[in-house]
């Protein structure tokens, strides 16, 4: 009786391998996690907060574009407002 239930569990397993060798391999999911305020762009919602108006001051023409924004506001970093100033240099910017 031994030898009659290894041989059904070697003839179960020898079917269900390669079964599943032949399948086709699943994309894995990735999964999105936010990135960090410092990592993106423009920063947290309380930071464009603080920004929105030197932004819409000094910056409109190239609002947008996160770079060019960016580099407006450091040209122009004696007339932001503190609290968009504190913003810059909390990113080191």
């Amino acid at each position: 009786m031994a030898r009659s239930l290894l041989l059904l569990a070697v003839l179960m397993a020898s079917t269900v391998v390669p079964s599943l060798a032949q399948q086709e391999p699943q994309p894995q999911q990735q999964q999105s996690f936010p990135l960090p305020p410092f990592l993106t762009p423009r920063g947290t919602p309380e930071d464009q907060r603080a920004c929105r108006p030197d932004a819409q001051k000094f910056c409109k023409d190239v609002i947008g574009d996160d770079d060019a924004v960016l580099r407006c506001f450091q040209a122009n970093r004696p007339r932001l407002s503190p609290a968009c100033a504190a913003v810059l240099i909390k990113y080191g910017k």
